[in-house]
């Protein structure tokens, strides 16, 4: 979800995995450049009262628990960052009907609407049903998907 600016060229890209590819560079319109989506994958109490959330990037969001809508984040969703300020825009809950991008997994690079979830065991982890816009359905694990989106994606994912 990084996202590449080439000034003197006038051009920026996002960093997108590929079917089949890997990870590849998707030329994305200046205003989309202005902002990344992060995957919280962590969230815990930190001191004062605070909320503190790990992101998928490493970076760590800490808010206090008055904010509102933001201490009531849950761990999957995705937040929506500002560029360079790193300011939330706004959130993507991760739930049935949200579109979601695969990250890992057989299915990288894989898109859709997710439809069914199914909760993990001791011995099983947790799974989504994601249908992709032929209508086909396919499931991978929950830590493998990035929801970008709530009836469409929110970022270009395709060159």
């Amino acid at each position: 979800m990084d996202v590449v600016e080439l000034t003197d060229a006038n051009l920026s890209y996002r960093v997108l995995p590929a079917e089949r590819k890997g990870l590849t560079l998707v030329r994305i319109p200046k205003d989309e450049a202005k902002f990344k989506l992060c995957k919280i994958l962590r969230k815990n109490n930190a001191p004062k009262g605070q909320v503190q959330y790990g992101l998928h990037d490493g970076r760590s969001l800490t808010v206090q628990p008055t904010d509102g809508e933001a201490a009531s984040y849950s761990t999957n969703d995705t937040l929506r960052l500002s560029l360079p300020t790193q300011k939330v825009l706004g959130h993507l809950k991760f739930e049935k009907g949200n579109f979601a991008l695969v990250v890992a997994g057989r299915n990288l690079g894989k898109s859709g609407k997710i439809v069914e979830f199914q909760r993990g065991t001791a011995t099983r982890p947790a799974t989504v049903t994601i249908e992709d816009s032929a209508g086909t359905k396919f499931d991978t694990m929950v830590e493998y998907t990035f929801v970008v989106g709530t009836d469409k994606p929110s970022i270009k994912l395709e060159a």
